[in-house]
C-alpha cells in the first residue's frame, strides 16, 4: 500500500513538474469585473471574483487590463512582470478611467483649436483669445467689479478684454478632465468658481459660473467673489 502511495505522489508530482515545464504561473485580479487581460497585446482571458490564472512563458510579459466605459474611455492598469521557470506570482491591479486609443485620436484633434501664446491662449475656432497670466488663478471679484476688471486690463498688448459669457466660458471646459477640467492649453487655473458675464434669468441677483474642477455650473450671488478670466474677440 505504502508502495502505491508512493508511486501515485511521483506521478503526481511529474505530472505537475510537466504542466509547468518552462511556463509560470500568474494570477491576475482587478477592482473589476468582465474587464479583459491581454499579455503583450494579446486577449487572453476576463477577471471574474479572485485571481484568473493564466500560465505564461519564462520572460519578461506586458499585463494589461481593460475593461471598455464608452467608444473614449476605458478603465485601465497595466504591469510589467518577469516570469521565472516553475514559478508563481500574483498581481492585482486598481482599474482607472483613462482614454482608449480612439479617445486619445479625438482629444488630440479637439486641442489642435487651442494655441498658448506666452499670457494668453487662443481658440482658433472660435476666433477668441483668453487670458491666462497668473492673475488668471488669483484675482477674485464680486461680479460687477469682475466686468470693470477686465474692461480695465490691458494683457498682450490689447485693452479690449471683457468679462466671457456662459456660453463662452463652457467652451474651453474639458469633460475628459477633472482637477482641472480646462483644456490643457491652459496653465493657470484654480479649481474653484469663475464667473461669466451671463445674469441668472429666473434671479437678477445672481450671475452663472463654471466650476473648474469638474466643469459643472452654477448660479450665485453677484455679491459673491469668485476668479475672473478675461477674453477678447480676436481680429
Amino acid at each position: 500500500m505504502a508502495k502505491k502511495l508512493t508511486l501515485l505522489f511521483v506521478a503526481l508530482l511529474l505530472s505537475t513538474a510537466s504542466l509547468y515545464a518552462g511556463k509560470g504561473k500568474v494570477r491576475i485580479a482587478a477592482d473589476k469585473e468582465g474587464a479583459y487581460i491581454y499579455i503583450d497585446g494579446k486577449k487572453k482571458a476576463m477577471t471574474g471574483e479572485g485571481f484568473t490564472s493564466i500560465l505564461l512563458e519564462e520572460g519578461e510579459h506586458t499585463v494589461r487590463v481593460a475593461k471598455a466605459i464608452d467608444e473614449s474611455h476605458e478603465y485601465m492598469a497595466s504591469k510589467s512582470i518577469f516570469v521565472g521557470e516553475d514559478t508563481s506570482t500574483k498581481i492585482k491591479l486598481e482599474l482607472k478611467k483613462t482614454l482608449t486609443p480612439k479617445g486619445k485620436a479625438l482629444q488630440a484633434k479637439k486641442l489642435a483649436r487651442w494655441q498658448r501664446k506666452g499670457s494668453v491662449v487662443v481658440d482658433k475656432k472660435l476666433g477668441l483669445m483668453w487670458q491666462d497670466n497668473s492673475a488668471a488663478k488669483s484675482v477674485e471679484k464680486k461680479w460687477k467689479s469682475a466686468k470693470k476688471y477686465c474692461q480695465n486690463l490691458t494683457l498682450a498688448g490689447h485693452s479690449d478684454w471683457r468679462l466671457p459669457s456662459y456660453d463662452e466660458l463652457l467652451s474651453i471646459v474639458d469633460y475628459d478632465r477633472y482637477k482641472s477640467a480646462i483644456m490643457p492649453s491652459f496653465q493657470n487655473v484654480d479649481f474653484r468658481d469663475y464667473w461669466s458675464s451671463s445674469q441668472y434669468v429666473s434671479n437678477a441677483k445672481d450671475a452663472w459660473r463654471v466650476d473648474f474642477r469638474y466643469g459643472v455650473t452654477y448660479n450665485f450671488s453677484k455679491s459673491d467673489e469668485s476668479y475672473v478670466r478675461c477674453v477678447r474677440l480676436r481680429q
